[in-house]
């Protein structure tokens, strides 16, 4: 996982003092925001007098044109232009220094961001009110992630807003290879704690229900009925894992959760089973199965999860 400080907000007097010990703990960026702001620019460049650590830049304006030379001086190797503050199409300079990518609520359709599907470089994605720092991360946002991540597969994801190292743990089993973040940075005695945090706290006691598909519709157009011959392949209290046929889901099924790659081999699962587990038990599997079902205490389904994607 890699680590994106917010350091817009620290006091300008601490500033050399705090990026030597983000640097020393090995975040992989310093993230700037601005909101019709031009300081940023001049912080930024401030910035790369104290710190070889690349920068990157989400930028909030109507109008991001008035910035591109702003962009092109700072020396960011990133900028993510927030799309929902967009009064026209966006359109990108082909001579920016650096990527380009589009910043967007999780809570807006994944449609938004598809005519830039095929220009922007990233996805950032905002889990909390853009422009202001300490939001909560709330439960109902993997969801969102996941219709992004299930929408765009081959672009860069990034999460911005709430995220802990118990977050950033479940973030990084989701496929996201990279987190903002800010309060939480120094919500320890040392920043070498939360940053260690972030890139190494294991997910805990996470369920699989985090990762169930966005779409629950789903579930109702697919005849899922445990099947009557089940191989149970490991135990953990009351927990297991069962394996099924490759080919039990039929055909129609199999296109519409596994998105057209074919046969599936599935796998069923306890809906209590521990993420950590899972991933401790799937590679004694002599292939690993590209569709979870999850079954909750009754044996009846209670989410897919589907493992091709991660």
């Amino acid at each position: 996982m890699r680590i994106s400080a917010s350091i817009s907000s620290v006091h300008r007097r601490q500033i050399s003092s705090t990026v030597k010990e983000l640097d020393q703990a090995g975040v992989d960026f310093y993230h700037l925001d601005s909101v019709e702001n031009r300081e940023i620019f001049a912080f930024a460049k401030m910035l790369r007098s104290i710190s070889q650590t690349p920068m990157d830049l989400h930028l909030i304006t109507s109008d991001p044109v008035k910035y591109w030379d702003d962009i092109r001086e700072s020396g960011v190797v990133s900028t993510v232009i927030q799309l929902e503050s967009l009064h026209s199409s966006l359109f990108i300079p082909q001579d920016l220094r650096g990527k380009v990518g589009l910043a967007i609520l999780a809570s807006s359709s994944p449609e938004l961001f598809r005519p830039y599907e095929k220009v922007a470089s990233c996805l950032l994605i905002m889990t909390t009110t853009p422009g202001y720092s300490g939001g909560k991360f709330q439960q109902e946002q993997f969801a969102n992630i996941l219709r992004f991540r299930f929408a765009y597969p081959k672009i860069p994801l990034i999460v911005d807003g709430g995220v802990t190292g118990e977050i950033a743990a479940i973030l990084n089993l989701m496929g996201i290879p990279q987190v903002v973040s800010g309060s939480y940075l120094f919500s320890e005695s040392s920043v070498f704690e939360t940053v260690n945090k972030l890139k190494s706290q294991p997910a805990a006691n996470r369920t699989i229900v985090d990762f169930f598909l966005p779409e629950p519709e789903l579930l109702k157009t697919l005849d899922l009925r445990l099947p009557e011959q089940i191989q149970y392949i490991n135990h953990l209290g009351d927990t297991s894992l069962r394996l099924i046929p490759d080919n039990w889901l039929n055909s129609i099924g199999a296109k519409t959760v596994a998105m057209n790659v074919g046969p599936v081999q599935t796998i069923w699962v306890d809906e209590r089973v521990n993420v950590e587990t899972l991933s401790r038990l799937l590679p004694s599997i002599p292939t690993i199965p590209q569709l979870l079902i999850a079954v909750n205490q009754s044996d009846e389904v209670s989410g897919l999860v589907c493992l091709s994607t991660y």
